[in-house]
């Protein structure tokens, strides 16, 4: 498929300021493999590597320091999250946006909506829910300590203590909301952000009534509850999804902007970069709430923005297409990998006491992660795209990028 085919204009208009506006999805697949990347290397590094305090404490040669400070860069997956929800309100608004900027009423049918969302989510979900368990109970039997929270090492004891399959843990991951109760199901954490993407689909479309009505009444009305949650219910699970919720709704407000207007390259360039150094700066010393929020929303657009707005030929740079290839795939990915490394950790600390000095452990234990999603992925989420996004034959040539609308 040709760069051209893969890129969905806006509205075609006659005067000077309407113009079609090519927004390249298959790059935002390349952006989408990149974050799943970062964020499995990023808990690859925790658990499966002992650490810089251990690390320095060794012998090793002068240059492998290089090594251990560079590993460091994969400390944000938290921020990477943050744009994982700046996507998922891009896409999810997408096709409105560009009936916003055709100045036509957004319409949304609310049953066959909720039956894509539902299509879309739910086996690959109900797979890794499956997987977690199946991993979790044999880890357990042969591996015990890391699963009891009993390794000595209090950051992962800490960690998976609020692990497990109480009714706390597993009633809420039933449907759909995991950690809500308290607990996360399993070891499988990261499903948190699932949780809050239910709710964000949840309220979407309450939310394009109002934005019907006008901008300020539609963004400005999610701000509004956003802001009053977090003044009457401030430690409760929903008031964090709310908090969130601007984060999401930002990815939305982008999709309307690149319906209406495009980006030179040295600005996408440069917007790329700041998202960079801002999500690293706000992961790094943790401002108060409303500025952390802020950051996540002015990273996150960043680089969405950035690389909605990429003209290189993908096709023509294999690193590029590995990780359109793995974007396509990023939601296998994303709810596998975890417990798969969470079993190698429990593992190695059994059998040896405590997590290797060395990277190779990682390293091989990453690799292993996202062939299991990559599995997930042909064994259940392939199945249950839409008919327009499935891989045909042996080749994904055939798949119109973005697989996430």
């Amino acid at each position: 498929m040709s760069e051209v085919n893969s890129t969905t204009p806006g509205p075609e208009r006659t005067a000077s300021k309407w113009r079609p506006v090519p927004v390249n999805l298959r790059s935002l697949d390349v952006l989408r493999g990149l974050l799943a990347t970062y964020v499995l290397l990023g808990h690859a590094r925790w658990l499966l590597w002992a650490g810089h305090q251990r690390w320095f404490s060794a012998e090793h040669p002068a240059w492998q320091n290089f090594l251990s400070y560079g590993s460091s860069a994969f400390r944000f997956g938290h921020a990477a999250v943050m744009g994982f929800f700046v996507l998922s309100g891009f896409f999810i608004h997408w096709r409105a946006a560009q009936s916003i900027s055709a100045k036509m009423k957004p319409v949304l049918d609310i049953r066959d909506f909720a039956r894509r969302r539902s299509r879309r989510l739910v086996p690959p979900y109900a797979f890794a829910l499956l997987l977690t368990f199946s991993l979790d109970s044999v880890g357990t039997a042969f591996f015990p300590s890391l699963y009891r929270g009993a390794t000595g090492d209090s950051l992962l004891d800490r960690n998976f203590s609020s692990s497990g399959y109480t009714p706390d843990a597993v009633l809420p991951a039933l449907v759909m909301l995991p950690a809500s109760g308290g607990q996360n199901f399993g070891t499988n954490g990261p499903l948190w952000s699932l949780g809050y993407e239910a709710c964000y689909y949840a309220l979407y479309p309450i939310w394009l009534v109002l934005r019907r009505h006008g901008l300020l009444i539609g963004y400005g009305s999610a701000l509004g509850v956003a802001a009053l949650s977090c003044m009457l219910a401030p430690s409760s699970y929903f008031t964090m999804v709310l908090l969130h919720y601007p984060i999401w709704l930002a990815g939305a407000a982008l999709a309307e902007v690149l319906c209406i207007r495009s980006a030179p390259r040295a600005l996408a360039l440069a917007a790329t970069i700041s998202a960079v150094l801002i999500l690293g700066a706000v992961e790094s010393f943790h401002p108060a709430m409303p500025i952390t929020i802020a950051g996540y929303i002015l990273g996150g657009v960043g680089l969405v923005f950035g690389f909605a707005s990429f003209r290189s030929l993908i096709d023509e740079r294999p690193i590029l297409r590995l990780f359109e290839e793995l974007g396509i795939r990023s939601y296998s990915i994303y709810v596998c990998h975890f417990p798969v490394l969470v079993f190698l950790s429990a593992w190695v600390i059994q059998t040896h006491g405590e997590r290797p000095l060395h990277g190779w452990l990682a390293a091989g234990g990453s690799l292993i992660a996202v062939l299991t999603g990559v599995a997930g992925f042909q064994v259940c989420e392939k199945h249950f795209l839409q008919a327009r996004f499935r891989l045909t034959g042996d080749s994904s040539k055939d798949l119109p990028r973005s697989s996430a609308s």
